[in-house]
């Protein structure tokens, strides 16, 4: 690679965000950079989250209605479901559907487990037979982190 080159390259990454340059190297340190990202990203959608009734379905509207549900409440943890509701084809249809565990004394929000359709498999490309355990993860939570993007972006808000 020519010194220009290098140069541009250079250039394009310093207009990155800081954390999505982090993003590029797979490493615990990067998974737990974005579990806190996702995070402050899930508190700006449900601010009141640990305030939430139990197993009550909460709705936010918009294009597609967008649901939470408190699964679990302790301490220093709230396990939750997020999903989008819509009719497709076969029905009524629930694509993401998130398990999302919230740490509050560290701040982070991890992927637990996630159902999706065909248009999430060719986005993620999950756990292929012999994926490290560590890359599984960053995948799962990377599309969170922009899933609760567009949400914000959408004016969701519970």
């Amino acid at each position: 690679m020519s010194h220009n080159e290098s140069r541009q390259v250079e250039v394009l990454r310093s207009r990155q965000p800081a954390l999505m340059r982090r993003l590029t190297r797979r490493s615990l340190t990067t998974v737990m950079a974005l579990y806190e990202e996702n995070y402050a990203l899930f508190i700006r959608l449900a601010a009141d989250v640990r305030q939430l009734p139990p197993t009550q379905l909460q709705r936010a509207e918009g294009e597609l209605p967008l649901y939470l549900t408190l699964l679990e409440e302790n301490p220093y943890t709230t396990t939750v479901n997020l999903t989008h509701h819509f009719v497709g084809e076969s029905g009524q249809e629930e694509e993401p559907s998130a398990k999302i565990r919230l740490y509050h004394d560290s701040e982070q929000a991890e992927v637990l487990s996630m159902n999706q359709g065909e248009s999430l498999c060719s986005f993620l490309s999950l756990v292929r037979s012999g994926e490290e355990n560590l890359d599984a993860r960053w995948k799962l939570n990377l599309f969170l982190n922009h899933w609760l993007r567009y949400c914000l972006e959408q004016k969701y808000q519970f």
